[in-house]
């Protein structure tokens, strides 16, 4: 009995990783085919961007925020100590040149969160921001957070 018990939650343990792959892979294909395809931002028309690439260190950035708004019940660009998008990722390492950060609450799919984001000007600008080339998202209940980065070289 605990042998099949073991397995069934393997197997469970195994799929949802496999889920969250996929779902990294889907969000950021989608984000790149938009960006290749270049849209309109409110009445601003954005030309094609570059595609960007998944990073985890972005990806756990917006984890962590996330999980604090969530947790404290706050929703804001800033932590509850004042902390930016830049500080915290700073915190993490991340040595960047260029950075973003879209937050969203209340949505429940992937496909309502970026059509909000698309539909908000300044979100679907950040989308679109010829300097990222880096993203990692991270949804905890309802909140959602993109990360964007481009590191500085050498």
């Amino acid at each position: 009995m605990h042998t099949v018990l073991y397995l069934i939650t393997l197997i469970l343990v195994l799929n949802s990783q496999t889920d969250v792959k996929l779902f990294k892979h889907d969000m950021l294909q989608e984000v790149n085919e938009i960006r290749a395809k270049g849209c309109q931002c409110g009445n601003k028309i954005m030309a094609p961007a570059g595609a960007l690439q998944w990073s985890d260190q972005l990806e756990a950035s917006a984890r962590r925020h996330a999980s604090d708004m969530k947790r404290h019940k706050y929703f804001s660009h800033y932590s509850r100590k004042g902390k930016s998008v830049g500080d915290r990722l700073d915190e993490l390492g991340y040595n960047w040149q260029h950075i973003g950060e879209n937050i969203a609450t209340g949505q429940t799919t992937w496909e309502q969160v970026i059509e909000d984001w698309l539909n908000s000007p300044t979100h679907c600008e950040m989308i679109m921001n010829q300097n990222m080339v880096e993203m990692g998202i991270s949804r905890v209940g309802d909140y959602w957070v993109q990360h964007f980065g481009a590191q500085m070289r050498g």
